[in-house]
């Protein structure tokens, strides 16, 4: 499937209230239970020089030429291709941490419980945390 034409996990930062619906809901899907420090997406808040804060959820943006993937050592980070995917197979994962800095986008990190990469995978084409996203500042498409 051509890059263009693939649906994309997107956001608008400005919708975005922190609410953190996103995280429970994906933690819960991938981890059986509410545990947001595994969830694949997180809420950043960015205090910028207004008085408001501003809510960044960080989730994988699936770069063509990813550099999280030409910074694992092991494989366990792959580019799919057919599709543009960046795929995590945490069995390959020795939680070396080089990735977390080759991502521009903050969006891959350890889980500190099991010493392994933690990224978004997108839900299969159906992302839960679009779903709960209450204001409306995610979508796939």
């Amino acid at each position: 499937m051509s890059d263009e034409k693939r649906p994309r996990l997107r956001v608008k930062v400005s919708v975005c209230t922190g609410c953190r619906a996103c995280t429970v809901a994906c933690a819960l899907s991938h981890e059986g239970r509410v545990e947001i420090q595994r969830a694949r997406i997180r809420v950043q808040k960015r205090l910028p020089e207004i008085e408001a804060p501003v809510f960044k959820p960080a989730f994988c943006r699936m770069c063509r030429n990813a550099r999280c993937v030409a910074a694992c050592p092991t494989g366990a980070l792959v580019q799919d291709d057919a599709e543009g995917l960046v795929r995590l197979d945490a069995a390959l994962c020795d939680g070396c941490g080089l990735c977390v800095p080759a991502c521009p986008f903050e969006a891959i990190w350890l889980d500190d419980l099991r010493s392994v990469a933690v990224k978004c995978d997108e839900c299969g084409g159906d992302p839960v945390c679009v779903r709960y996203c209450a204001p409306g500042a995610l979508s796939f498409r």
